[in-house]
């Protein structure tokens, strides 16, 4: 059952199945208390307590971390009883934990039978004090046992959802700056009002620092002079000639950017996430995603047609969606695979499109078959493909730099019998030589038959 908080005129009291709040839900300077960012020299956990609206920390001094730098101006205030509680069976006020996680709570002291809530909380609620910065939507409820104990398990929510749309854990790193350090976990009955009972208990969380951003696509501009590089942070670099149109780094994405393409003038690019969403800048168009519409499988590569105002996006099981003035020509989506789709590449001759799996097999869309690598055994699998100016072959690069080149398309080299410091991820053709760039993850660009003009 779910549950919301809401604000009410009076204390914290429980109607039904809705717990309501006083004015300031949940402000919980509490742990306001926390004086730096390393939890290894706590000593204790700081006892929480609400009172009217406020959740406050009963002390201060053994706690160095939590979910605030600093008090915020809230007096802490006696603890007389109520639950004792530990968290994965620590004590320390702040424990480590990640989204979809679970966290073991283990409580004495609430009263017999009592009906408790779990959820988790923005550390923006230390400032708004409003309801809109908790995770309304995934309250978990538990009950003590006769002897006033809790033995239970909470499931961090993945994705925390708010009202609030800055409301994010883990907090932004702006928010982390500010002193906003931390997400956490209240557990309560709420109730405050008994004598000298205090029937809340909440620590912060730590999460695993974020993955790295890593190096996802290459495009070059049409005159060979430059190429852009663009990370799963939606982050692009741009070399040579290329032109800085702006990126995604900025934006709060929902899924990581998978591959960048230019617009045919180069005076723009294309960035596409998995989850189909896809970003326009410079003199590239916008003509529709599929970003916010659930998905069979994650959005791997993007095409464009020969006058920049379409595109297509492709799915890992093949599937197509097309946009603008691009013509769908069918795709492999619901058909058996052997192996996952990894890439896209457009006929402009025919005004059809390649697709390439990671074993190597091609499925042509009104563009002619010129070979595949399907019935022949990869050291490493396929992760991308381009097609040659005009559109007489085509070329797929595997992750550890290995070149297959079919129709017209020259070979120059490979990075096949080297040893590599990240997986190949993508290739760029140099219209004007016919050369190649392979893209590492880690931003290293291998040059073939074309200038080097710096990696990311």
């Amino acid at each position: 059952m779910r549950s919301k908080l809401t604000a009410g005129s009076g204390g914290m009291r429980r109607s039904g199945t809705r717990l309501l709040v006083g004015t300031g839900v949940l402000v919980a300077s509490a742990l306001g208390v926390a004086l730096t960012t390393t939890p290894a020299t706590a000593t204790a956990a700081p006892q929480a307590q609400i009172t009217g609206a406020s959740l406050r920390a009963a002390s201060s001094s053994t706690a160095s971390a939590g979910l605030h730098r600093a008090a915020t101006g809230h007096a802490a205030q006696p603890r007389d009883f109520g639950p004792s509680c530990s968290f994965n069976g620590s004590s320390a006020p702040v424990i480590a934990t990640s989204p979809g996680g679970t966290v073991s709570i283990s409580c004495s002291g609430w009263t017999p039978f009592d009906s408790i809530i779990a959820g988790e909380i923005s550390p923006l609620a230390l400032v708004s004090g409003s309801a809109d910065d908790t995770d309304t939507a995934d309250l978990q409820y538990f009950t003590s046992d006769g002897a006033g104990n809790l033995s239970a398990t909470f499931t961090v929510p993945n994705p925390f959802v708010a009202n609030d749309p800055a409301a994010v854990c883990p907090p932004t790193n702006a928010q982390v700056a500010a002193g906003l350090l931390r997400c956490g976990l209240l557990v309560t009955d709420g109730v405050d009002n008994s004598p000298g009972y205090v029937g809340n208990a909440l620590v912060a969380f730590d999460y695993p620092p974020p993955a790295a951003p890593t190096a996802v696509g290459i495009a070059a501009t049409p005159n060979g002079g430059g190429y852009w590089i663009a990370w799963s942070n939606g982050r692009v670099s741009d070399h040579g000639s290329a032109g800085n149109f702006g990126d995604a780094s900025n934006l709060t994405l929902a899924a990581p950017v998978s591959h960048i393409v230019a617009t045919p003038s180069g005076l723009g690019y294309w960035l596409v996430a998995s989850d189909g969403g896809t970003f326009a800048y410079g003199d590239a168009g916008f003509f529709g995603s599929m970003g916010g519409t659930p998905l069979n499988r994650p959005v791997v590569d993007l095409a464009p047609t020969s006058d920049g105002k379409g595109y297509w996006l492709v799915a890992s099981d093949g599937g197509i969606f097309a946009f603008g003035d691009a013509n769908f020509h069918g795709s492999m989506g619901g058909q058996l695979l052997n192996r996952p789709v990894v890439g896209l590449a457009p006929d402009d001759a025919t005004g059809g499109y390649w697709e390439v799996a990671t074993d190597g097999g091609i499925f042509a869309f009104g563009a002619p078959f010129l070979g595949s690598t399907g019935n022949l055994r990869l050291n490493q699998p396929i992760n991308g493909m381009s097609s040659t100016t005009d559109d007489g072959g085509y070329l797929f690069v595997a992750s550890d730099g290995g070149i297959f080149a079919f129709g017209d398309a020259g070979f120059y080299g490979s990075a096949g019998n080297l040893a590599l410091n990240a997986p190949v991820v993508g290739m760029a053709l140099d219209p004007t030589t016919g050369g190649y760039w392979l893209l590492g993850a880690d931003g290293g660009i291998f040059a073939y038959h074309c200038p080097f003009y710096g990696a990311g």
